[in-house]
């Protein structure tokens, strides 16, 4: 194992936050949580020996918590999701400066996944298959494009977190649209400033993941799994998923992707799967939410990660173990919440009725169904998931009130079960 170090992992409200705690911590690193929570996910975790609130998702906050971290000696910082890659990378260069290595591919790699346009070109040269879209640059563009492409056509926004100089856009997420009448309230509801939405054709098949960890462009570690749930059923990350054998036709168009893009770090890509040459869907450039599932089966991504940040060679290939289902209790909840809202407007698929979901929810699960938030030597998380669940279902009744007095971001050290934690505030 590579020297013990200090690593602060963001987004603790996450599943990839949480799995990164385990497997960083059942390694020897001393880990501490970052998260817009007061009690994120992952800071019940046993493995957690600090955990720390900011305010927001922002520039300032981000530099306050730098600030922090490099207090407490962190020396590696392991973004979780988008948001937090393209905040520590606004900075990238002062993390560096306080010694702390940022977990994430520099700025002109990442926008490679994070920027689909880009993403679609890239594949284009490298010979993957996409589904046939059209990058338009007007309202007339759009309507051109969607005739063109036919209809029911798929709206995407050009970026999953798009910067508008101080905060980010809200992203209303993929949308279908199966007339003309319709295309210009879904269009322009999508366009983020100068940047409208991607307008793709519906391609059949099931949705597939090939996950990585590349280092210059080479793959040296593989997962794959199958999703027997997603959590929104038209489609999204899993509440239920099975590890399996890495599908040649999948690994293929993954790996030139990879090589195209020279790519350093974490990756997932999404596929539709018809039978066929597999359709690229998007690139993930970080740590996916199902990620505790590769490390059950065997890939221990967040601990190979950390090696080749600190120069530690990573050998390729290794083998992993088929058949292990893991389920995301919650997920599940929030499955059937979004069964209960009915189908997206315009979604040409099937979708579940209410008593498939209450069968999903409270039936019998398959044999060897694992729980995403509990271990036997780490039970903590497993009461956090349901905390962390509920308040979330409070805070969106709460949105449609009068705004609240601001938060004051906090810090909580000492590990998670300790009694009466030291709470430090941050300066803004």
């Amino acid at each position: 194992m590579t020297r013990r170090e200090r690593v602060l992992v963001t987004d603790g409200q996450t599943t990839q936050a949480l799995a990164c705690v385990r497997s960083l911590g059942r390694a020897g690193h001393e880990v501490l949580v970052a998260s817009t929570r007061a009690k994120p996910l992952a800071a019940w975790s046993r493995y957690c020996r600090a955990h720390v609130r900011v305010a927001g998702e922002t520039s300032p906050e981000f530099a306050t918590l730098r600030e922090w971290a490099a207090s407490r000696g962190v020396t590696l910082v392991l973004p979780a999701t988008e948001r937090a890659c393209l905040l520590v990378n606004a900075q990238r260069d002062r993390w560096e400066a306080a010694g702390i290595t940022p977990g994430c591919a520099p700025d002109t790699m990442l926008r490679q996944a994070f920027d689909k346009v880009r993403t679609l070109e890239i594949a284009a040269r490298c010979g993957v298959r996409t589904p046939p879209w059209r990058n338009p640059e007007s309202l007339d563009d759009c309507r051109a494009a969607a005739r063109d492409i036919g209809y029911p056509v798929v709206l995407k926004s050009r970026f999953s977190n798009a910067w508008a100089g101080d905060t980010f856009i809200p992203d209303l997420g993929t949308t279908y649209v199966r007339h003309p009448e319709d295309l210009e309230r879904a269009v322009l509801a999508r366009r983020q400033g100068p940047y409208w939405p991607l307008i793709q054709g519906f391609v059949p098949g099931r949705g597939a993941g090939v996950f990585a960890l590349a280092t210059g462009g080479r793959a040296v570690a593989w997962f794959a799994h199958e999703r027997l749930r997603d959590v929104r059923p038209s489609g999204s990350g899993s509440s239920l998923r099975r590890s399996i054998a890495l599908d040649p036709r999948l690994a293929a168009p993954a790996e030139r992707l990879l090589a195209a893009m020279a790519w350093d770090g974490p990756a997932m890509i999404e596929l539709r799967d018809d039978g066929g040459e597999p359709y690229l869907m998007e690139v993930n450039g970080r740590f996916w939410g199902s990620l505790q599932l590769a490390i059950s089966a065997g890939v221990d991504f967040p601990r190979l990660w950390v090696d080749a940040l600190r120069g530690v060679p990573v050998a390729a290939g290794g083998t992993y173990q088929g058949g292990v289902t893991i389920r995301w209790l919650w997920g599940d909840v929030k499955r059937f919440l979004y069964i209960l809202q009915g189908a997206p407007p315009g979604y040409p698929g099937r979708y579940p009725t209410v008593w498939q979901g209450l069968r999903e929810l409270f039936g019998s699960q398959p044999a060897g169904t694992r729980l995403e938030a509990w271990a036997p030597d780490d039970r903590g998380p497993a009461l956090g998931e349901w905390v962390q669940g509920i308040g979330e279902l409070l805070e969106q009744r709460r949105r449609r009130r009068p705004a609240a007095a601001p938060r004051v971001a906090a810090a909580t050290d000492g590990p998670t079960r300790a009694a009466a934690p030291e709470t430090v505030r941050l300066e803004q």
